[in-house]
């Protein structure tokens, strides 16, 4: 194990070698903080990076960067296949190849800053809704385990008070727990990649951004709405590969294909890029592919429900449910 002076403390959400395909020969990349009032330059090298974002606490307090040098090794592997792909224009694509993107792509989506916040978010509402449903009668036999000895009315109603006024605190799960997620869903996200038909978008003059969160997670128009959008029920993966090639992943039975990219395929595309980023979108200097898009306020709270569940409050407890009982509503 690395000794603590020697572990990479900054880490890349979104790794080097991608946003250069983005910047300039100076490696120069020009950022913009959602809305779109701040927009300035950025070098590859300070662009999305996190301290610590990846370190690992083992069970003895230490801590590792393992797990930022297995995303390392991964993106090196990515790189030469991007360079296959891309560059060499190699096709039809290779296994090794396309097996790199597609677990590049995997680690990519799961990596971020969004699914660490997601995750935070489900854990605070979750924990809310425990402490709501179970009310002062939950809280009284916490206090009597935790004290060994019965509560006192005042402290009862002390945590209650606390506990009960949820918008003054919020729950913030150990990062292990996000990089345990993200380690566990890896291989099924990128068999869900590598199994689907990839399109091969390439353009000339028109260009393309990326942003935080760069794999995007297209809608399927056939399912509804509020069933949301995930690596298995998305119609479609949009990865911009670099300002002038995507990569299109549709249903697993499509035939992969090489097409010309268009005007109208770059702005939706665009558009599709501009909807997936949480903090910031990048380009290339000598870019304007946001031209005519209207740039969202940064995303905030991810998940909804959480009004609804700031309502479910029952200080003696949630009544029991009767079979044929319509569901408490307050």
């Amino acid at each position: 194990m690395a000794g603590k002076d020697k572990l990479r403390r900054r880490h890349h959400i979104v790794p080097r070698f991608y946003l250069q395909r983005f910047a300039d020969q100076r490696g120069l990349l020009r950022r913009i903080v959602l809305p779109g009032d701040v927009r300035h330059s950025v070098s590859v090298t300070d662009a999305t990076v996190a301290k610590d974002f990846y370190l690992v606490e083992e069970e003895d307090g230490s801590r590792t960067d393992r797990v930022e040098q297995l995303l390392g090794d991964f993106e090196t592997e990515a790189a030469d296949a991007f360079r296959t792909v891309v560059d060499s224009q190699v096709w039809p694509i290779p296994d090794d190849a396309r097996l790199a993107i597609a677990c590049w792509a995997a680690f990519q989506i799961l990596r971020t800053t969004v699914q660490r916040q997601s995750g935070a978010e489900l854990a605070d509402m979750l924990f809310k809704l425990q402490m709501g449903a179970g009310g002062k009668p939950q809280l009284r036999s916490m206090l009597r385990k935790n004290l060994n000895r019965e509560p006192t009315e005042a402290e009862v109603e002390e945590l209650w008070t606390k506990v009960s006024d949820f918008d003054s605190y919020a729950v913030a799960p150990h990062p292990n727990s996000h990089i345990k997620t993200m380690l566990d869903l890896m291989p099924r996200a990128a068999y869900s990649f590598y199994e689907r038909g990839w399109s091969l978008i390439r353009w000339k003059r028109k260009a393309l951004a990326t942003s935080d969160h760069p794999v995007v997670l297209v809608a399927d128009p056939d399912r509804p709405q509020w069933s949301g959008v995930g690596l298995r029920t998305a119609g479609a993966i949009l990865v911009p590969l670099d300002r002038r090639a995507a990569l299109w992943m549709e249903a697993p039975e499509a035939a992969d294909e090489q097409l010309p990219g268009t005007t109208a395929m770059a702005h939706v595309y665009n558009w599709l890029i501009v909807g997936q980023a949480h903090k910031a979108l990048f380009h290339h200097p000598d870019d304007d592919p946001l031209a005519g898009i209207d740039l969202p306020q940064p995303r905030g709270r991810l998940m909804g429900g959480y009004e609804q569940v700031k309502g479910f409050v029952y200080p003696d407890g949630m009544p029991p449910i009767s079979a044929g009982d319509d569901l408490p509503t307050s």
